[in-house]
């Protein structure tokens, strides 16, 4: 009887090593709130004399505000993201230009962001000069990718005019009487080659060395010449170039270093926890985001978005489930969706230009989003399933996946 009882309790060193382990748990899970806690006070920090406040501009178009802190009337600048953006996209231009004595108004575009009303390539295209109406003079204009046609649009058509239109990452036509254009871009621009940008003579063109078409939101270099630009326009003087965004960055570090040693050691200290570890995991990380990018990219939940993200989330998850019953890895859905995102691409490249190739072009933008943030999904996949089962990996990307392209991708209905 005693032999039975002893083979059944641990060894002195067994347990030893438990309670250095369930001690080492503690210490990261104490980190992590710690290092989550600073890296979301980090990622708040804007530049000295700016104020940001959410708004509603003509009747029913949701917009953030960047603008001095100072009183008076100051220069206006109309900003509006592309394809799968919001009106956080450009957070850093409007924060720089804010810092430069500038008014900003970030839009959202029908469809996107916290916007109610579906997708519309129409109203997309007057909505610059719907919103300037109701502004009043704007001064300088930024759009970037589908924000930058879009603003070309209502200057052709709309009689929009700015006196200094700002193209990132796009190569606009704003016709014959059109304002004064500067282009920004990448080397490593996807979808409007650097070398046609060079070849047009009615433009300022800055070319950055190192960023893409979704890096040309954060690029120094591009942002710096914009307010440059926008202040020669208005005849300022430029400010020092903004520094907060790195204190903002350095959050968003410390924020994904905490979320990651909480889905790590939190669940081994709580057996509820344990038990939800998939769910935990991704919910974990999302919290992360919202807290420390929620502000300069449109990751704090919207309503109106929840029963896509819902669907999604379940779609993926019986995808994971069908892959697991043919015995292939996690990350074959986001290979597949590679393929497909390659196969978009390509028809957009051979379509006729024009308006025609026009839904082509979204459908890959739309795809290569999709399959990046699945990527991500996939990468935490593993992370759920590190100290857990397959299982809870598959809840993880399936959550935080659904999220994620619920979030970014335009609403059509």
């Amino acid at each position: 009887m005693c032999s039975y009882r002893t083979s059944l309790a641990p060894s002195g060193s067994s347990l030893r090593t438990n309670i250095v382990t369930t001690q080492a748990n503690r210490w990261v899970v104490v980190a992590g709130i710690g290092s989550l806690i600073a890296g979301a006070a980090l990622s708040h920090v804007i530049e000295p004399g700016v104020r940001v406040e959410a708004v509603t501009v003509e009747a029913d178009t949701p917009a953030i505000r960047l603008f001095p802190a100072e009183p008076g009337r100051h220069p206006v600048a109309l900003l509006g993201h592309g394809v799968t953006g919001s009106k956080e996209s450009l957070f850093r231009y409007g924060e720089a230009l804010a810092a430069a004595g500038f008014d900003c108004f970030s839009m959202d575009f029908p469809g996107h962001g916290a916007s109610r009303r579906p997708f519309s390539r129409s109203d997309i295209a007057s909505k610059p000069a719907e919103v300037a109406q109701a502004l009043g003079p704007v001064d300088v204009f930024v759009g970037h990718s589908m924000g930058a046609g879009a603003g070309a649009w209502s200057v052709r058509e709309s009689g929009f005019s700015p006196r200094l239109f700002v193209a990132v990452g796009a190569d606009p036509d704003l016709g014959e009487r059109g304002p004064p254009l500067l282009l920004l871009a990448g080397q490593f621009e996807e979808l409007v080659r650097p070398d046609r940008l060079k070849a047009r003579t009615d433009a300022r063109l800055v070319l950055s060395p190192w960023s893409d078409h979704a890096l040309e939101l954060l690029d120094p270099r591009l942002v710096n010449s914009a307010v440059e630009a926008a202040c020669e326009t208005v005849r300022k003087k430029p400010p020092a170039a903004p520094t907060a965004w790195l204190w903002r960055l350095a959050g968003l570090v410390l924020a994904m270093a905490g979320a990651l040693g909480l889905s790590l050691c939190l669940p081994e200290l709580h057996p509820g926890l344990a038990r939800a570890r998939g769910v935990f995991v991704a919910v974990c990380f999302i919290v992360a985001l919202v807290l420390t990018i929620g502000r300069w990219f449109a990751w704090a939940p919207y309503l109106h978005r929840i029963p896509l993200q819902l669907a999604l989330i379940v779609v993926i998850w019986l995808a994971l489930a069908g892959i697991r019953k043919l015995d292939l890895p996690r990350w074959s859905i986001t290979a597949f969706a590679a393929i497909l995102a390659l196969g978009c691409v390509i028809l957009a490249a051979t379509a006729r230009p024009g308006s025609a190739a026009y839904p082509f072009h979204l459908l890959s933008l739309v795809m290569v989003i999709a399959t990046l943030l699945l990527l991500s999904g996939t990468i935490l996949g593993y992370v759920g399933s590190y100290r857990g089962t397959p299982r809870d990996g598959d809840i993880t990307m399936a959550i935080f996946a659904g999220y994620a392209i619920g979030q970014w991708i335009p609403k059509f209905f």
